[in-house]
Order: C-alpha cells, then sequence, then structure tokens
C-alpha cells in the first residue's frame, strides 16, 4: 500500500491461490514499476538463459519462463505466472525510444497467448502514447504569497516532470500542488516544501517534490517580513491538492 497497491492483498508468499489472496492488473503494474528500479531484480528479469556451475557436478542451465525475451530485444521482463484461478499470466516491460512501458495479461487460455497478448499491448503503447516533459524544474521557479503579504515563499519542481500521453490528441493537463503546513526557518537548498502533480481528468499522470531553489538563511528570512512561523503555516495551508490554475495546460500532441 506504501507504493500505491491499494488493491492487493498476500495471504501467503507463494503467489499460489487463498482464500483472501488477491491483486489487480493496475496494482501488479504499480509492483512491477517498484521493482524494476532495483537494478538487481532488473538484471535478473531481464536474462534469458543462466549456467549454474557446481564444482564437482556437471553446469547446469535454467532458463526464463518469458516467452517474449527470446525474440524481442527491447523486452526487459517481468515474470509469468499461473494458477487455477488466475489462468496464464504474464507481467511484461519493454524498453523503445526512452519510453518504459509495463503490461499485465490476467487469465489467459493458454501459455501462447499470455505472450502474444502482453507483447500486442506493449506495442500499442509504444506506437500511440510518446513522452512529454511538461514541467521544466530549470525554469518552473513559483512564489507563493502568504496571506499577510509579508513572507513571500519560493518554490521550484525538485526534477523535471516527465509523462506519458497519447499522440496526436487533444488532451487537458492540470497540475496540483499541495504546500507543507508547516515550514522552519531557516529554509534550505533543496528542502522539501511541497509536493506537485499532473492529473488527466482522475488519472496521476505524475508526481514530484516541490523544494526550497535558494538558501534562506534567518537574517534573510527577517527581511522578506516578519511573520510568524505560526502565521505562515497557518497561510500555506491550502486544501489537499488545491487545482494551481497557472498550471493548467491544453496540448495538441
Amino acid at each position: 500500500r506504501e507504493i500505491g497497491a491499494s488493491q492487493t492483498n498476500f495471504v501467503n508468499v507463494t503467489g499460489l491461490d487463498a482464500e483472501k489472496h488477491l491483486s489487480t492488473a493496475y496494482d501488479l503494474a504499480v509492483i512491477a514499476r517498484y521493482a524494476m528500479q532495483n537494478g538487481t531484480f532488473a538484471g535478473i528479469v531481464a536474462t534469458d538463459k543462466w549456467t549454474i556451475s557446481w564444482a564437482g557436478h556437471e553446469d547446469r542451465e535454467i532458463e526464463n519462463t518469458n516467452p517474449l525475451l527470446k525474440d524481442n530485444a527491447f523486452i526487459t521482463g517481468v515474470k509469468t505466472g499461473y494458477t487455477e484461478k488466475a489462468g496464464w499470466c504474464l507481467a511484461a516491460s519493454g524498453t523503445k525510444d526512452g519510453k518504459n512501458l509495463i503490461s499485465i495479461n490476467l487469465e489467459s487460455e493458454n501459455q501462447d497467448l499470455r505472450g502474444e497478448d502482453a507483447l500486442a499491448v506493449l506495442n500499442y503503447g509504444f506506437n500511440n502514447f510518446e513522452r512529454k516533459k511538461i514541467i521544466d524544474q530549470e525554469v518552473a521557479t513559483f512564489v507563493f504569497q502568504t496571506s499577510d503579504g509579508t513572507a513571500p515563499v519560493k518554490v521550484a519542481p525538485q526534477e523535471d516532470l516527465w509523462v506519458l500521453l497519447p499522440k496526436d490528441k487533444k488532451v487537458t493537463v492540470t497540475a496540483r500542488y499541495m504546500l507543507m503546513q508547516d515550514i522552519s526557518d531557516p529554509l534550505s537548498r533543496g528542502e522539501k516544501i511541497g509536493e506537485i502533480s499532473l492529473w488527466m481528468g482522475d488519472d496521476l499522470l505524475g508526481q514530484e517534490d516541490l523544494v526550497s531553489p535558494e538558501q534562506i538563511s534567518e537574517t534573510q528570512q527577517a527581511e522578506r517580513g516578519k511573520a510568524t512561523p505560526e502565521q505562515r503555516s497557518a497561510s500555506l495551508s491550502y486544501p489537499d491538492y488545491a487545482v494551481l490554475a497557472a498550471f493548467a495546460l491544453l496540448l495538441l500532441l
């Protein structure tokens, strides 16, 4: 749940069918994305074959059960699965033109179809979506004024915000922000003071921390205004993810 897999409940470590042992395609994609951030894991699931050497024994070769690894150079993982209730399953991932995509295929009729369907979903994603930089952290610096007008707060995204959007389709992307309720002095450069997220309708596309782009000493803060921490804290207590109109973008992609 900490990584966003809110509809998943594990009651065993084997993955075998059991009462209340369940997940969803979305949650499995979230879990796969998180796991692929681990370099060791990513290296293992991208390996088609591996030879195990035993002292005093013949070498043993083991083969990955992911059928897509054999004939598709862009495939990077992830894992096959089968149970009577879930059917033939495959979490597949691939990389093309700087895009990393994951497909989740559940309850296929047989082994061949799970691979064919997963490949079709990945190719659809590569052919019909593209990465777009929506917010550039080098230029996206914003100043928020406190309610008493004495202590403006400058914020910037910690990293660029890239999202995957449909090609050749007009979509509205809205940025929403949330500032921390308690910001203490002095502020260090890079210190987190909020979050910004990008949405297309009800779908979360990406999010990034908002940080202080500069070092603010106690003396500098005093020169900017005399608001007490309590006053400034109250003035920065925005509703959760209040829409920031200045970030609303109409994109023709």
